[in-house]
C-alpha cells in the first residue's frame, strides 16, 4: 500500500542541509552578464575554501563555473530563488494550513495547522478530503491536489470534506502563513516531546519558549524530534546549544586556510535527561546541535545515522544581479570528528518512525501508550504522524498490522518462513499464529492480526474502537 504526504498550498519540504543548505533549487537559467561573470569568479576565488584558480574557473557561464567545483552546496540564486530559498528555510508559504496522507486511496487532512485559515474556517484532522473547488479527489495523487489547491494570496477556494458520514464545504482563503518552527507536548509520565522543523531566523526563541513550557508542566525528561530537520542558521543552533551547555563550544570550523574558529557555547545546563530523535534527513545545523550534545553528555541520539554535512556556506550578493551561496569554512565536532560525508552515528540505533518514538519515549521513562490509527494518521499520546495501512475493518472485526500490534504490547515479532507463521514473543512466552488463520487478514503483503486476539494474549494490551474510521490501543506500564 503506498504511503503519500504532502501540504495543500504549501512548500514542499525539502532536506534544506543549510549551515546554510543542500542543493534543491535549479542553476539560473539562461546566459549571464559578463560583469555577474567575472564578480562570481572572483568571489569564488576569494572566499570558497577549495581556492579555486582563474585556471579552473575557465568557463564563461556561472553555472557552469559553478559546477567546476563539484561542491553540491555552492550555488547561484536570482531573487525570485533567493526568495524562495528564505522561505523554505523558516517554513513560509501561501496556503490555507492543511497537510494531506492518503490511506488506502482515500486523502485525509492528517494534520490542521493551528491558527490557520482552514482552522478557523472548521477544517479537522481526519476529515475525508473529497473536493476542491468543486472537483474530485478521489483517484489523484497528493501532487495533484496540491496542483488543484493552489492559488495567490487573498483568493480563496473550496474545500469538501466527509466527516464521518457527513459531507461538509468549507470557503477558506488562502493567505501568507508560516508553519509553527517548533511544537511541543507533554507525553505522559513527565516526558516532554519538542519538535523542531527547522533552524529558522527565530527557531531559538521558539525552541526556548516551547521548553519553559513543557517545563512549567514538570516536564522529568525531554525527546527532542529533529528527523528530517535538514538545518538552518547556524546561530540559531548556537543560541539552542546554549540552553543545555554552560560552557563550551558547538563546533570547531575551519576556513580555506585551516584556521580553526571555535564556536562558543555560554549558557546553562538542565537536571533532566534529553534523548534526540535522529535519521538520514537530519543534516547540517540539526548535526552541528546534536554532536555537540552527544559529546557533551548532554544527550543520547536515538534513530539512525544522520546525513553528514559539516560544511557551511555563506550568502555574499552579486553586484550586478543575484546572490552567491558559496562554501567557506568545514566544521567538526567539539571532539574532532568529522561530519561531512560521514555524519553522526545514534547511541541508540532504531529504524522505523513509530519505533524511534516509542523507544525514545520509553528510554525518557515513558508508561503507558495510547495509540491511535486510523484516517490516515497514527497518533502516539498526542503526537501525530502519517499511517498508512495501519488497520482494518471486516465484517465488524477490526485488525492491526502485526508490526503495530507488536509494538503496541512491547512483543518481538518475526516471521517463521518454514512454519509460515506469525511469531510474537514477549518475557519468555510465544505466541505463534499460521498466516492462514481466521484471526489473520493479508493485504499487499502486510499482515494484519485481530486486535481481540492481541488483548487476549497480552495482559498489557487494551483497546477501543470509535465509529467506523479508528481503533485504539492501550499499553499499561507495568
Amino acid at each position: 500500500m503506498k504511503k503519500q504526504k504532502g501540504t495543500a498550498g504549501m512548500l514542499l519540504k525539502t532536506a534544506l542541509c543549510l549551515a546554510l543548505s543542500v542543493l534543491w533549487l535549479p542553476a539560473v537559467a539562461g546566459a549571464a552578464t559578463q560583469d555577474q561573470v567575472n564578480e562570481v569568479r572572483q568571489l569564488l576565488e576569494e572566499y570558497h575554501i577549495s581556492k579555486p584558480t582563474d585556471d579552473k574557473l575557465n568557463e564563461s557561464e556561472i553555472e557552469a563555473m559553478i559546477g567546476s567545483l563539484d561542491d553540491p552546496y555552492t550555488q547561484y540564486f536570482s531573487p525570485e530563488e533567493l526568495q524562495s530559498f528564505s522561505n523554505a528555510i523558516n517554513q513560509s508559504f501561501v496556503g490555507i494550513g492543511i497537510v494531506m496522507s492518503q490511506d488506502d486511496g482515500i486523502t485525509y487532512l492528517e494534520n490542521v495547522v493551528p491558527d490557520s485559515p482552514a482552522f478557523k474556517a472548521g477544517l479537522m484532522p481526519g476529515d475525508a478530503l473529497v473536493s476542491i473547488d468543486g472537483a474530485a479527489t478521489a483517484g489523484k495523487s497528493i501532487d495533484a491536489i496540491q496542483v488543484m489547491a493552489a492559488g495567490k494570496e487573498g483568493s480563496t477556494v473550496n474545500v469538501g470534506v466527509k466527516r464521518g458520514l457527513v459531507k461538509l464545504q468549507f470557503l477558506v482563503a488562502r493567505t501568507s502563513m508560516q508553519l509553527p518552527v517548533a511544537t511541543s507536548r507533554l507525553m505522559g509520565a513527565g516526558v516532554g516531546y519538542l519538535r523542531l522543523d527547522s533552524f529558522s531566523a527565530d527557531a531559538a526563541a521558539k525552541f526556548k519558549a516551547q521548553l519553559q513550557s513543557l517545563e512549567g508542566q514538570g516536564m522529568t525528561s525531554l525527546v527532542v524530534d529533529l528527523r528530517g530537520n535538514g538545518g538552518g542558521y547556524v546561530d540559531q543552533a548556537q543560541q539552542i546549544g546554549a540552553l543545555f551547555v554552560a560552557d563550551g563550544i558547538l563546533a570547531h570550523v575551519a576556513d580555506r586556510d585551516g584556521k580553526d574558529t571555535p564556536i562558543e557555547l555560554h549558557g546553562e545546563k538542565r537536571d533532566y535527561p534529553v534523548y534526540i530523535l535522529v535519521d538520514g534527513g537530519s543534516a547540517s545545523a540539526t548535526e552541528l546541535l546534536s554532536g555537540a550534545l552527544q559529546e557533551y553528555g548532554v544527550a543520547k541520539l536515538v534513530g539512525t545515522k544522520t546525513y553528514g554535512k559539516g560544511v557551511i556556506q555563506q550568502l555574499i550578493p552579486v553586484a550586478s544581479g543575484g546572490t552567491l551561496k558559496v562554501t567557506v569554512q568545514e566544521y567538526k565536532t567539539p571532539g574532532g570528528k568529522k561530519v561531512d560525508k560521514v555524519g553522526l552515528t545514534p547511541d541508540v540505533a532504531v529504524t522505523g518512525g513509530l519505533q524511534q518514538l516509542l523507544a525514545a519515549y520509553r528510554l525518557a521513562g515513558g508508561g503507558d501508550v495510547r495509540l491511535t490509527v486510523g484516517r490516515g494518521a497514527l497518533v502516539v499520546n498526542g503526537i501525530r504522524t502519517a499511517d498508512a495501512g495501519s488497520v482494518i475493518k471486516k465484517n465488524g472485526v477490526w485488525y492491526v498490522s502485526s508490526k503495530l500490534g507488536a509494538l503496541a504490547s512491547e512483543a518481538k515479532l518475526s516471521y517463521d518462513a518454514k512454519a509460515r507463521q506469525i511469531v510474537l514473543d514477549k518475557d519468555g512466552t510465544t505466541h505463534r499464529l499460521a498466516a492462514s488463520d481466521s484471526h489473520v487478514i493479508v493485504k499487499n503483503g502486510v499482515s494484519y492480526i485481530d486486535v481481540r486476539l492481541l488483548s487476549k494474549w497480552f495482559a498489557n494490551l487494551t483497546w477501543a474502537a470509535v465509529g467506523d474510521g479508528t481503533v485504539t490501543l492501550y499499553d499499561s506500564a507495568a
